[in-house]
């Protein structure tokens, strides 16, 4: 396994989740839903004109995991506001977490097709 495919695979299995835990120590509301969406698509606009602008194809890789990630935040925020229970808050964590690791698969996924 090269270097690259260790520093993916820490990135995504202890990176993500650290973020998404780290964006969800906050208060649930309705302002951090909506700075969180804002991020996301500001991230997801800046992948696609990355591209469309000649980029290498890792920066808009890159762009579009750190809206995946964020995307999942902004998912345990939500969950959070609509249900307000401590057992709640542990179980948006935990599931976000979990959440942001879903990339990998698709990593591995695309690399099986690839041959």
């Amino acid at each position: 396994m090269s270097l690259t495919w260790i520093f993916t695979y820490v990135l995504v299995f202890v990176g993500g989740p650290l973020i998404v835990l780290g964006l969800l120590r906050g208060a649930a509301t309705v302002g951090a839903v909506r700075k969180l969406g804002l991020v996301t698509l500001v991230l997801v606009f800046t992948a696609i004109a990355a591209t469309m602008l000649g980029a290498p194809g890792l920066l808009a890789a890159g762009l579009l995991w750190g809206s995946w990630v964020i995307s999942m935040a902004l998912v345990g925020q939500v969950l959070r506001l609509m249900v307000e229970s401590q057992g709640a808050r542990r179980w948006t964590a935990a599931l976000a977490a979990v959440g942001a690791t879903v990339p990998w698969f698709g990593i591995l996924v695309a690399r099986a097709m690839a041959g």
